[in-house]
């Protein structure tokens, strides 16, 4: 009986559901097309927990370039073509601007804590103005160079042992965040670790309630994700505020070096009380800046990890890479300040990112009104994904878009292809860094890490499969096995990188050499983390490569 009049109120319910939803649609407005789903749990049964991206492609196959589907109750707007997400995205940017809910961290819209997950809101458009004028600074000053010191130690290792590239990148990664953040590559072995559990915390296969959001009703107290993230969070608002304080230390003894938090500081104390105000509390600063940071710790090693997969696969853009480099640089490894000189590179930057998007599926926006767009109804509240991995696909825009080419960006045949080559291809404006105004703000430093690591791996190595000893076949690298959080990056696979020449082996190391020796790193006054051994154990490394080969040390 019971079991009766729960079905019975279900039927109801989704009756009502629906008669309410039609009643919303303007008159003459259609429902987007897309796959029908269950009552109650919509399409969550069939899209499959890794490479959800290459379903929700195949679906605008059948659907069109714009089709929703719903998952628990809620609306999911799937878009695969670059002109539907302008046309919504940005010229819609007044309605198109704000962000879903996160189940598991139900508090992203309001808190202040992480700008790019928070909504439209005063606190988003505050921060990301002091976003702006902090990045700003920084690449008027060249980023400081803290991505060619760290790029010349990150060379070092892969030369010491390339199996252990995956570590090698992400130290490179979060160092050198860390130093553009905070002045000091201390913090970057804590933030790998909490950055990694907030990418677990938002993505919808790192965390249950993310797919079953009725989930985050569960009490904290027997909730494994609530006590995860509280302890996750925990140790990153300590992280964060160490950070600040070693900062404001080190400013007042008048041996701080750059950093996105030393800049605001030494706002702060202008004279000028406009100035003060307009670059906001350093509370609010705290947490842009460790924003920053996170973003460019999660990222930026996804690509650098994808081009050594092209690499292994495309092994002729390499040589092609390769007498690029030789022949405009002779003999020199890449600098920034060389990127006019060699459009080749920017160009294996760019398709990099295209063949195998970061972020496949695209941050998430959030419709504030109801909307029609040719025709069809998309409803307020809807989550709306610009669907990167279908976007890259487009054939008319990428010819034989499976395929990795740089050359698309530099053959006048290619749609793709613009000038001047000493100006293009860039970064700015590619789809991968979001739309309208949402767009990432930290171009500057992912186009300059990527150009100074893929150059510099292409100068240094011959990046090519493994061969079994005992047959001399080739090993097989998998073509796109990535993990399924919501920034993806390709499963460990074995290759060789193999010194062009023991003239290049040697200069690695004088490069290295030279990086641990810049100005100032003498001074052996740094950030003390051995608060948080604690929390991390033998996650702490202290480690003097160049005596000890990657090993433990006494310095980090």
């Amino acid at each position: 009986m019971v079991v009766s009049l729960l079905l019975v109120a279900a039927v109801a319910l989704l009756v009502v559901q629906r008669y309410f939803k039609r009643q919303r649609r303007p008159p003459g407005a259609r429902p987007l097309p897309g796959p029908r789903g269950l009552p109650f749990i919509g399409r969550v049964h069939d899209i499959p927990s890794k490479e959800s991206w290459v379903k929700f492609y195949e679906w605008s196959k059948t659907y069109g370039p714009i089709y929703q589907m719903e998952i628990f109750g809620t609306v999911h707007v799937w878009i695969s073509s670059e002109e539907v997400a302008h046309d919504l995205l940005s010229k819609r940017a007044t309605i198109y601007s704000d962000r879903p809910m996160i189940p598991n961290l139900p508090d992203n819209r309001t808190s202040g804590d992480y700008l790019a997950l928070l909504g439209r809101t005063d606190t988003w458009k505050s921060q990301r103005k002091l976003c702006n004028h902090l990045m700003h600074a920084s690449t008027l000053a060249s980023l400081h160079s803290y991505p060619t010191l760290e790029r010349d130690r990150f060379l070092y290792l892969m030369c010491q042992d390339p199996s252990r590239y995956l570590e090698w990148i992400e130290q490179f990664t979060s160092r050198t965040v860390s130093r553009l953040c905070w002045g000091t590559a201390r913090p970057a072995q804590v933030l790998r670790h909490t950055t990694f559990g907030l990418l677990e915390t938002i993505s919808p296969s790192g965390a249950l309630p993310n797919v079953m959001s009725f989930l985050r009703h569960v009490p904290a107290a027997i909730s494994p994700w609530k006590k995860k993230e509280s302890a996750r969070h925990a140790l990153e608002d300590r992280l964060f505020h160490a950070n600040v304080g070693f900062v404001a230390q080190s400013l007042a003894e008048n041996r701080a070096r750059p950093s996105f938090i030393r800049t605001f500081l030494e706002t702060k104390n202008s004279p000028d009380e406009r100035v003060r105000a307009r670059w906001g509390e350093q509370a609010e600063a705290m947490h842009v800046v460790g924003l920053m940071a996170i973003a460019g710790a999660l990222t930026i090693g996804s690509p650098i990890q994808s081009f050594l997969l092209a690499m292994c696969h495309y092994p002729e853009w390499q040589r092609k890479l390769q007498d690029e480099i030789d022949g405009v640089l002779e003999g020199r490894c890449p600098q920034w300040e060389d990127r006019e000189e060699l459009p080749l590179l920017r160009a294996v930057v760019k398709e990099v990112i295209r063949w195998r998007p970061p972020v496949p599926t695209g941050i998430p926006h959030a419709i504030e009104k109801d909307d029609v767009y040719n025709g069809y109804f998309i409803p307020a509240g809807a989550t709306i994904h610009a669907l990167e991995w279908g976007i890259t696909r487009d054939e008319s825009r990428y010819p034989d878009a499976e395929a990795f080419n740089p050359g698309r960006w530099i053959d006048p045949s290619f749609p793709t292809y613009r000038e001047p080559l000493t100006q293009y291809p860039n970064l700015s404006g590619f789809s991968q860094f979001g739309f309208g105004r949402r767009t990432c703000q930290g171009v500057p430093i992912v186009e300059q890490d990527l150009f100074l690591t893929m150059g510099g791996m292409a100068w240094a190595f011959d990046i090519r499969k493994k061969r079994d000893p005992a047959t001399g076949a080739e090993i097989p690298v998998h073509w796109n096995d990535y993990t399924p959080l919501l920034i993806a990056k390709p499963a460990w696979f074995p290759f060789d990188a193999v010194p062009r020449s023991p003239e290049k082996v040697g200069r690695m190391r004088e490069m290295y050499v030279a990086a641990r020796e810049q100005p100032g790193a003498g001074q052996n006054v740094d950030m003390d983390i051995s608060q948080f051994r604690a929390d991390l154990g033998d996650q702490i490394y202290f480690d003097d490569v160049a005596d000890a080969g990657g090993g433990l040390g006494s310095h980090n």
